[in-house]
C-alpha cells in the first residue's frame, strides 16, 4: 500500500511512495512538484535584514493521522477562537513555522501580521541577528557564519542542537528534523556533515552571551563534543550520562516538541568533572620510540571483559555485513557477546597482568576480569555501580560527579556483570582517589565513555583536568 499525503502545490491528497516533507517549514510535496514548490513557496529564512520586522510565515497544514505527514501538532488549537485545528480533511488550517501558532483560515485575517517567535523566542537566533558569509539555501553544508547580533530580548539564551543523524535507529535524524522545525534551522548541526569544532563556532560568535548546547547521541558523541568544547576553551548530554543528567536513556517519542523545549529551558546548570587520561605505551614491548597519547574522560574508563564485549559489538556494527540496525536487535547482539564471554573468559586472571595505584598507593587486587574507573553513577546502561549494595558498608564514601574524585571497582566476570545489571550482586570496591595509575602488562580491550579499542601494554595516568557545565533536567532527574 502506497503512502498518502497532501501535496502543498496541488492542495489535494496524493497517493505516491515518494512524497517529500520539509522539516524546516513543514511543506509537503509530490516529487513531481518539488521544483515548482521551490519556486512558488518560501522556506524558513535563516537570515533577514536586521531592520525588517519578522512577519508570520504561514504554512497550510493538517493534523489528521490518515496521511503521510502530520505537519500540525495533534493538539493544535486556533490562536483566535481557541477551537481545535486540523480536524477537516485537506489542507485547511495554517501554522507559523516560527512561533508555532495555529489558526483557522477564517480566523487568519484577525491575527497580527508581525511574529513574536512564540513562547520559546529566548532559545531562537532570529534571522535578523544572523550574518553569514554567503546566503546559499544549503544551510547544512555551506553555511559560513560571520557574526551574530544579539536581539534586544530579556534572558536570551539561544539553543544549539548537535546530533549525528546516523545514531541509533535513525533517532538522530528525527531529533534534527524536530528542532529544525522549532528553531532557526541554522542552529541545528548534523555531525555527519560538520565536525564538532565547526559546530561550536556558534559559541565563539556569541561571545559573552550564554547559550545551551543539546547533544542527541550516545556517550561517545557527547564526549566528542565535550572534548571540542575543552579544546576551544569554551564553557559548556549520551546514554549513561544522559541518565545521570535526568534526560532518560533514549529519545522519548511520546513527548510533544514544545514539551522538550520547556524541559530544556527549565533545566539547571551543574558541574561535571573532566579527567585527563595520559596513555604511555610500553616501548620495550613495541620496540619503537616512546608513544604518548592524551584523552579526556567524562563518564568512565574500563579495562577488561566489559570493554571486550563493547569492542566485539563495535566491530560487528562497523562491518559491511551489518545490515540490520534496531535497538532491540542491538541489545540481543550485545547479550550474545556477553554470554559468549561467560564461556570463553578471554580476560581471565586480568589481575595478574595489571598494577593499580590510587593516589600513588599500590592496591591489592582480587581475581577479576574487569576494572572500572567511574566519574558518574551510571555504568553499563544504567547500573549505579559504586552505590550498588552500599548500604551497611561503613567507611565507603558517597559518589559525586563534581568532587574531584574517582571511584574504582573490580568486576569478577561477564556473569558478574549480568548479576549487577539485575541488582543481584555488588562490585568489589577498590576505593576512591584523586589520581589513578594503571600499569597494563599485557594487551587488553579498553573503553573510554563507550568508545572501545584494543590496547597494547601501557601505563594509564588519570588526573583531574577541570569541569564542564552541563544541563540537568528538573523534570526527570
Amino acid at each position: 500500500m502506497k503512502e498518502a499525503y497532501y501535496c502543498r502545490h496541488f492542495g489535494g491528497i496524493k497517493h505516491h511512495a515518494w512524497g517529500v516533507f520539509c522539516d524546516s517549514c513543514g511543506v509537503c510535496a509530490d516529487r513531481a512538484c518539488i521544483k515548482i514548490a521551490d519556486k512558488k513557496l518560501k522556506c524558513k529564512s535563516i537570515t533577514l535584514a536586521n531592520d525588517q520586522p519578522m512577519k508570520h510565515q504561514w504554512t497550510l497544514g493538517t493534523s489528521l493521522f490518515i496521511i503521510f505527514v502530520c505537519n500540525l501538532p495533534s493538539s493544535a488549537t486556533c490562536e483566535i477562537c481557541d477551537e481545535e485545528c486540523g480536524t477537516e480533511p485537506g489542507l485547511t488550517d495554517w501554522f507559523c513555522c516560527w512561533c508555532q501558532r495555529c489558526v483557522h483560515t477564517s480566523c487568519k485575517p484577525m491575527i497580527h501580521e508581525i511574529c513574536d517567535y512564540g513562547p520559546f523566542k529566548s532559545m531562537i537566533i532570529p534571522p535578523g541577528s544572523l550574518e553569514v558569509v554567503n546566503k546559499r539555501t544549503t544551510v547544512r553544508k555551506r553555511l559560513q557564519l560571520r557574526s551574530i547580533v544579539p536581539p534586544v530580548w530579556p534572558d536570551w539564551r539561544p539553543l544549539i542542537v548537535v546530533a549525528n543523524r546516523k545514531s541509533g535507529n535513525n533517532e538522530g535524524a528525527a531529533v534534527l528534523s524536530m528542532f529544525r522545525r522549532l528553531i532557526n534551522p541554522a542552529q541545528v548541526v548534523d555531525l555527519t556533515e560538520r565536525d564538532p569544532v565547526a559546530a561550536l563556532e556558534w559559541c565563539r560568535l556569541l561571545g559573552n552571551n550564554p547559550c545551551n548546547i543539546i547533544v542527541a547521541g550516545g556517550d561517545g558523541t557527547v564526549a566528542w563534543l565535550l572534548n571540542a568544547i575543552h579544546k576551544l576553551q569554551l564553557t559548556g548530554t549520551g546514554n549513561d550520562l544522559s541518565r545521570v543528567m535526568g534526560w532518560g536513556k533514549e529519545y522519548d517519542y511520546s513527548l510533544e516538541p514544545n514539551e522538550i523545549l520547556k524541559h530544556i529551558w527549565a533545566a539547571r546548570t551543574v558541574k561535571l568533572d573532566r579527567w585527563t587520561v595520559a596513555i604511555k605505551s610500553d616501548t620495550k614491548s613495541l620496540n619503537f620510540r616512546d608513544t604518548k597519547k592524551k584523552m579526556f574522560m567524562y563518564n568512565y574508563l574500563s579495562i577488561g571483559v566489559d570493554a571486550h564485549v563493547a569492542l566485539n559489538f563495535h566491530r560487528t556494527r562497523e562491518s559491511k555485513f551489518y545490515l540490520f540496525s534496531h535497538r532491540i536487535f542491538n541489545k540481543l547482539l550485545y547479550l550474545c557477546f556477553g554470554t559468549q564471554q561467560v564461556v570463553d573468559r578471554d580476560c581471565k586472571d586480568l589481575d595478574k597482568y595489571m598494577e593499580v595505584y590510587l593516589d600513588d598507593k599500590k592496591i591489592d587486587l582480587p581475581s577479576f576480569e574487569s576494572i572500572v574507573i567511574l566519574n558518574i553513577p551510571s555504568w553499563g546502561a544504567g547500573v549505579n555501580l559504586w552505590e550498588l549494595g552500599l548500604q551497611g558498608n561503613e567507611g565507603v564514601g558517597m559518589q559525586s560527579i563534581n568532587d574531584g574524585k574517582l571511584e574504582v571497582c573490580a568486576i569478577y566476570s561477564s556473569f558478574h556483570i549480568a548479576q549487577l545489571q539485575v541488582g543481584m550482586s555488588q562490585p568489589h570496591r577498590l576505593g576512591q582517589a584523586k589520581t589513578v595509575k594503571i600499569k597494563l602488562l599485557d594487551s587488553c580491550a579498553v573503553q573510554i565513555d563507550g568508545e572501545p579499542w584494543y590496547q597494547n601494554p601501557c601505563e594509564f595516568d588519570i588526573t583531574y583536568c577541570n569541569q564542564a557545565s552541563m544541563l540537568m533536567s528538573t523534570f526527570r532527574s
